[in-house]
């Protein structure tokens, strides 16, 4: 099978060109090939090919087994995989989506990465239906529509849709912000908590406009994730729809087996 193509369509040698390794021993220049292709991997899209073993063993002067042992330590960390006849791709780290309830950026800071967003917006609208239903409200009572691609570390990961009850939060679209922590605000401003929530998971592919938005490719898998927060007194905070991205998530769940009847 021909070996596929980088994302971005240049030549393998071009990749890495201007990479020096230093004179040392083998297990030296392995570390300098590791980080240099950890910086490679962590610079480039999801299933971009690595040059392969010969390439790399040729442009930085050393034995194949050298090459070898750094793309393994690579493996190891989940920076690459590798296919049977066709070679090493990037591959980034997923992160766990855990049944502990956190906020995005709760749940960044917790990783060590900075929570971030782009793409914000925010208005006010009548609720429909089924959004009415899970905020216990009429439907057309106005809710707050709050939009954004939420990012750690720069990276976009989700893409995050949720609705608030405007009676409730009446300045919110005012006070809200594209880099404002929701549950932190709502904390803040109105002495509202989240506390719990229902989740629903299920498996969907990324339209056109949802890969671009996430800096991935259109029918990528994703995890379509609704929830429907509630305070400490049980009322219902918000309701909303996340699409995460499926290379970049995993989702854990605990489970045993029922109490004998």
């Amino acid at each position: 099978m021909a070996r596929a193509r980088h994302s971005d369509g240049r030549d393998e040698i071009e990749i890495l060109a201007g990479l020096v390794v230093e004179e040392s021993g083998e297990s030296g220049k392995g570390e300098q090939i590791r980080q240099a292709l950890a910086a490679f991997a962590a610079s480039s899209r999801p299933d971009t090919l690595l040059p392969s073993e010969r390439v790399l063993a040729e442009q930085f002067g050393v034995a194949r087994m050298t090459v070898r042992g750094a793309i393994d330590s690579l493996e190891a960390a989940g920076l690459v995989r590798r296919e049977p006849g066709r070679g090493a791709f990037v591959q980034h780290p997923r992160l766990t989506h855990s049944e502990i309830f956190r906020s995005f950026t709760e749940d960044m800071r917790f990783r060590g990465m900075e929570p971030g967003a782009r793409d914000f917006s925010s208005l006010l609208e009548p609720a429909s239906a089924r959004v009415a239903a899970a905020l216990d409200l009429t439907e057309g009572d106005p809710v707050i529509r709050i939009e954004r691609v939420r990012t750690a570390d720069g990276t976009p990961m989700a893409l995050e849709t949720t609705n608030l009850p405007h009676a409730r939060f009446p300045d919110l679209l005012e006070r809200m912000t594209e880099n404002d922590s929701l549950y932190e605000l709502l904390a803040s401003v109105y002495g509202v908590r989240p506390e719990n929530a229902e989740q629903t998971v299920a498996i969907d592919r990324l339209s056109a406009a949802d890969a671009t938005r996430l800096d991935t490719e259109p029918g990528e898998p994703c995890f379509a994730i609704e929830r429907k927060a509630h305070d400490t007194m049980g009322k219902a905070v918000e309701f909303g729809r996340s699409l995460y991205r499926g290379d970049r998530y995993v989702i854990e769940m605990h489970v045993g087996r029922a109490a004998d009847s």
